[in-house]
């Protein structure tokens, strides 16, 4: 069996349907081939007042609800699956919450996935500086990884 982590950004339609759409492709003829969706809820940034982050950058309130956000993202990612990935192939879905890459990362092991695909934004010199998630999970991820440009 073959599984396939296809990583998506909510906020990004556009980007997450050539992710979804990839990943079912290269799935779709692979026999029992397995295909996860998974999103990360970014963590708050450390250093941050925790307050500010909450009540500012993050559009949350006082009570920080992260549950109720990793469930809102498991019921979009639900509903992309139903509509985009044929039933047979259907692994699951996944939310994390944290650093995004170091989530995709340890997820690929936890699942035992064979290839991961996500997207990535044109790079701007911060990216090269720093280095973009797609690069990092490649980097770091025990498998291959395709990166899809939007």
């Amino acid at each position: 069996m073959v599984n396939y982590l296809a990583a998506i950004d909510l906020e990004d339609e556009h980007l997450s349907a050539g992710v979804v759409e990839k990943t079912v492709q290269m799935a779709t003829g692979v026999d029992g081939a397995q295909v996860y969706l998974m999103t990360v809820v970014p963590g708050i940034v450390p250093g941050i007042d925790q307050r500010y982050a909450i009540r500012g950058e993050m559009h949350g309130s006082g009570d920080y609800p992260l549950q109720e956000w990793k469930d809102d993202a498991a019921k979009q990612l639900q509903k992309i699956a139903d509509k985009e990935v044929p039933k047979k192939m259907q692994g699951g879905v996944i939310v994390e919450n944290g650093t995004v890459y170091r989530e995709i990362v340890e997820a690929a092991k936890d699942l035992d996935i064979q290839h991961i695909v996500m997207g990535a934004h044109r790079p701007s010199l911060a990216d090269f500086l720093l280095g973009p998630n797609s690069a990092r999970v490649a980097r770091h991820a025990g498998c291959s990884v395709t990166v899809v440009r939007e």
